[in-house]
């Protein structure tokens, strides 16, 4: 039986409610006050780390974007807009902050969490080491989600969420996170090349992101392949510190040589260097033994795969996430125990990962 509820006589005291817990600082709504923030560091013209007057290791990113529709009604930049189309998730860097900006109505103003650690090309130049495998593991792992959210192949799936593709998959592209231990995690960002999936549009050429990391069928990059090859560029990159392409002048200047010059082609591309980024001939190096790279063999073998030059041999997202991902984590557990293992599910809900 249940214990008897004890009745307060007159004499007990009321009690009093309870106080409800402090949010933390991570849990507080942002509030941008401009005045309040200087630039610490200009990384380009558009792209700003900024710092707290209060708080000087308190640091943002102001990210300056282009509204190019119609100024007299409210749209937002590309990035914006392909960001609100999806979950937050913590695979994903989502703005914590987004407002057209008031004295230039051509302009938005972005501002996103900063990562110390930088992005992946900084944080593997700073290193000046190989990477260890077990890093690129859970990369490989953390990316393919993010690229699993993006095409909504992951539970919890989304009612009338469209497919989404990048279409610019780069170490510049994606943040290197702290999270506690040695084992870095990784976000994907920049969706200023994101496009709606459509069949129909698979085919039709386009002339968007970097070049020497999109795949050899560019400009056909239109597709959940040609994202599936920048993974998988990313994942040789991290290995060798190179991109799976051969070398971009010597392909140019050989052209010259032997009395190629441009093709008429060339003209469909904004600059010459562009062009021959596009069309150098992709290199992929073998990671399991071959040049001095020490990888395994199953790191070796999902990297050639998604970096496949017919594009029907790539694996599919779902593929990746369950087997490759299912195969990397009693590889990173057996190479790093519990803390290898550390933030490797993709947590997807209403609340914002970076807020």
């Amino acid at each position: 039986m249940p214990p008897k509820r004890k009745l307060a006589n007159s004499t007990s005291v009321a009690r009093k409610p309870r106080k409800r817990a402090k949010k933390t600082s991570s849990e507080r709504a942002f509030v941008w006050k401009p005045r309040q923030w200087f630039v610490k560091e200009e990384v380009t013209d558009q792209v700003f780390v900024l710092a707290s007057k209060e708080n000087h290791k308190q640091l943002v990113v102001k990210k300056v974007m282009r509204i190019e529709k119609n100024i007299d009604k409210d749209y937002s930049p590309l990035e914006i807009r392909v960001l609100a189309l999806l979950p937050d998730c913590n695979r994903i860097s989502k703005p914590i902050f987004y407002s057209r900006s008031d004295d230039d109505p051509t302009t938005g103003t972005a501002i996103y969490t900063h990562y110390p650690l930088g992005d992946l090309e900084d944080w593997r130049e700073e290193r000046g080491a190989p990477v260890p495998e077990s890093f690129i593991w859970r990369f490989f792992i953390q990316m393919s989600q993010a690229l699993a959210v993006l095409q909504n192949v992951i539970e919890p799936r989304r009612a009338g969420q469209k497919t989404l593709i990048h279409r610019d998959i780069k170490p510049k592209n994606i943040l290197v996170v702290e999270n506690g231990t040695t084992y870095p995690s990784f976000k994907m960002h920049d969706f200023g090349c994101a496009f709606a999936y459509m069949e129909k549009k698979a085919a039709q050429p386009a002339f968007c992101g970097t070049f020497d990391w999109q795949p050899p069928e560019n400009p056909i990059i239109n597709t959940k392949a040609a994202d599936v090859w920048g993974l998988g560029a990313c994942v040789h990159y991290l290995a060798t510190g190179e991109p799976p392409i051969d070398d971009i002048e010597r392909y140019k200047s050989g052209r010259v040589e032997i009395g190629l010059g441009d093709p008429p082609s060339a003209r469909n591309y904004t600059s010459k260097s562009r062009y021959y980024a596009a069309k150098a001939p992709r290199k992929v190096t073998p990671i399991n033994g071959v040049g001095g790279y020490q990888y395994s063999d199953e790191l070796n073998g999902w990297m050639e795969k998604c970096l496949s030059f017919e594009p029907s041999n790539r694996p599919t997202v779902e593929n990746l996430i369950s087997g490759m991902v299912e195969e990397a984590k009693p590889m990173l557990k057996m190479m790093g125990g519990h803390p290898a293992l550390t933030d490797l599910e993709a947590i997807i809900g209403s609340r914002g990962a970076d807020t």
